[in-house]
């Protein structure tokens, strides 16, 4: 039973308050899962579960100043791991040597040798793509209305230009170079010169960097202060002075019915409280409960809020109370916030060279696979232990064990131009992801067999991909001309637009599996929002420029949402209820990609409706979105070049019967 802290009267659980009951067990005397010991976070009173806490780094890893752990790697690779403040990894370093077959950056670092001039910059400042004469490869070409960043393999819409927003790395497309400093009548021209859209000004948020759109813009009227009948407003210290402030009105204006105190005739006609003031009364509600009408209380269901509960929140007259969901338990010390009673959950994260794994409840950093080109897009099947990733330079989709990197395998390697988005199907054993260069979204078997182009109409620079197989449901974002968020079946069925206004740069996406929301960074609104499955009931949880610059990744683990973020180089993360709680996990020195919370929890398990026979299906059986309880569980579908036949079940070489 959550107490209203509201409400005082409320009523308590006895559990929650050792001291109102003599045989109940103190604090100290508790029980509490084993994976919440040594996770960083106190959850006895006493914090004897984070006391014996002395972790040290193993042979293969450095241990940084503040005890944090990284792979030994990463020591003098002239990046600080360790953190801003703490340079210990990168102190008392050899000069670097690089081996025959590499040549070495501005900055130090190594890279391959034929790497240099392939339209692609691989050295952190593109040094190995200045210069270049005659044999350079072109990178690949970005679309008629894009232009392409200087430094990095990005595409930009040309509208994004001056638009006030760094965009590329180092803020090419904000430059002197680029922009003339000039608002088009349709933009807003904010005090340090920047331009924004001319419908932000005055719509409540900040947009500009000092504040300026929302100065001067109109208020409440008589906010604090007593409102004549006339509309004019009077200061409280003016009213029942003795002088007559208000023009003359009927009502009487600021001198009427001083000295009466009306509450003391039928309570003022008040359900609960009557409040007596200089001019007048005004009726109120005990905690818990909230006034309508002017004089009657009704109870508030505090479970409307967001938050209130962190998964079930049960109404009940004058307070509520907060459950949680099979796998989770309430925490001791915060008893709206549930917590996982099994595993420790870790970020893994696509770093354009390698892939990471960071340990969200102690300090340490470890590589799953290094030396990649390119690693964009990644995502993982728990049971397996196999994580997949798509690398935008090889231009293949590959996978490894998550504990032994080195034995990468490729999955896909025809067509994969540019994948920005990867989404692994952990019931039905699918890889779909998009492909932006084609403008489609593709699946094939975890082998890379049975390709199928699933969609490919009215798509125009689709990225980030979620699934839900439970349900039979994929998602997708798409920020080409007519930004938006659609849903359809995983067999590519029933697709509609479900999010479509104030929206323009959608990169990220991500799937609250316990609350069934749907939540997505939008890198140009500067914001996270969050919504149903459908698209309703949106709420935006954080809107900041300076805390979302560029975002491009996002997932959510119990009460906090992680997302990467091209400017700020680094992974954060905020309480996905209140948008607080800002916090930075890692920085990292270079463009972070694709960040997924790595826990059993993230991928339930369920039935698959394929098993027995497949279905019955000849090649292909896929999810089928679940609109009703009379929908079918699956579809049979065929691989490109094959067809289906009228059976639903059987493939053949099209234009054969």
């Amino acid at each position: 039973n959550q107490d209203n802290p509201r409400n005082p009267t409320s009523h308590q659980d006895p559990s929650r308050n050792p001291t109102s009951n003599p045989k109940t067990p103190g604090l100290s005397q508790l029980c509490i899962p084993l994976n919440w010991v040594c996770d960083g976070e106190k959850d006895c009173a006493d914090g004897s579960d984070e006391r014996y806490c002395n972790a040290t780094c193993t042979q293969d890893q450095f241990t940084c100043a503040t005890g944090k752990c990284i792979s030994l790697q990463w020591r003098c690779d002239g990046d600080t791991d360790c953190g801003d403040a703490d340079l210990s990894d990168e102190q008392a370093c050899a000069p670097t040597v690089c081996k025959p077959s590499e040549v070495q950056c501005m900055d130090g670092t190594c890279i391959q040798s034929k790497w240099l001039c392939d339209g692609e910059p691989d050295c952190q400042d593109g040094w190995d793509e200045q210069n270049c004469t005659g044999g350079a490869v072109a990178a690949p070409g970005c679309k008629e209305d894009e232009v392409r960043c200087p430094k990095e393999a990005t595409c930009l819409k040309y509208q994004y230009l001056c638009d006030g927003d760094q965009d590329c790395a180092g803020g090419w497309d904000e430059g002197d170079d680029v922009c003339r400093g000039r608002c088009a009548a349709s933009q807003f021209r904010c005090a340090d010169d920047v331009c924004i859209a001319a419908a932000l000004r005055c719509d409540g948020r900040a947009d500009c960097a000092r504040g300026d759109d929302e100065v001067g813009c109109p208020g409440p009227r008589c906010n604090g202060t007593f409102e004549c009948g006339d509309g004019s407003c009077v200061s409280l210290d003016r009213v029942c002075d003795g002088r007559q402030d208000c023009p003359p009105h009927p009502d009487g204006g600021d001198e009427a019915s001083c000295g009466v105190n009306e509450c003391l005739v039928g309570n003022g006609g008040c359900d609960q409280l009557c409040i007596d003031t200089p001019v007048g009364y005004h009726c109120d509600c005990r905690p818990g409960y909230h006034l309508v009408h002017g004089t009657q209380c009704v109870d508030v269901d505090e479970c409307v809020a967001p938050g209130t509960c962190s998964q079930v929140c049960t109404n009940t007259p004058g307070s509520y109370k907060c459950t949680c969901v099979a796998g989770y338990q309430r925490d001791l010390q915060v008893p709206a916030t549930c917590k996982a009673v099994e595993g420790h959950a870790s970020l893994l994260l696509a770093h354009h060279q390698d892939i990471r794994k960071i340990s969200l409840d102690h300090m340490e950093v470890t590589a799953i696979v290094n030396a990649t080109r390119g690693a964009t897009a990644l995502d993982f099947v728990f049971k397996t232990g196999m994580i997949f990733w798509t690398d935008m330079r090889d231009k293949c989709i590959y996978k490894a064990p998550i504990d032994e990197g080195a034995k990468k395998e490729v999955v896909i390697q025809d067509d994969v131009t540019t994948s920005d988005g990867l989404a692994v199907d952990w019931i039905y054993n699918h890889l779909y992801w998009t492909n932006s260069q084609l403008d489609t979204i593709e699946l094939s078997d975890l082998a890379g067999g049975m390709r199928k182009t699933l969609l490919r109409d009215d798509i125009d620079e689709p990225r980030a991909i979620a699934l839900y197989p439970l349900e039979g449901w994929l998602f997708w974002t798409d920020w080409g001309r007519r930004p938006k968020i659609e849903r359809a079946g995983m067999d590519g069925t029933h697709r509609q637009a479900i999010v479509t206004d104030r929206i323009r740069w959608p990169n990220a996406l991500t799937l609250d599996l316990v609350l069934h929301k749907l939540c997505w960074a939008d890198s140009k609104e500067h914001s996270i929002n969050c919504a149903d499955f459908d698209g309703a009931n949106r709420r935006t949880v954080l809107h900041s420029p300076e805390a979302l610059p560029h975002p491009f990744s996002l997932t959510v683990w119990e009460d906090t949402l992680f997302w990467t973020d091209w400017t700020k180089e680094a992974v954060l993360s905020t309480n996905k209820f209140t948008g607080g709680n800002l916090s930075t996990i890692a920085h990292l020195h270079a463009i972070p990609m694709t960040v997924h919370v790595y826990h059993s929890y993230r991928q339930p398990n369920s039935t698959n409706h394929c098993t027995p026979l497949n279905g019955l299906c000849t090649h292909l059986c896929l999810p089928a979105p679940q609109i009703n309880a009379r929908s079918p569980k699956i579809t049979c579908a065929c691989p490109d070049g094959l067809t289906l036949m009228s059976d639903g079940l059987t493939c053949e070489l099209s234009g054969e019967a």
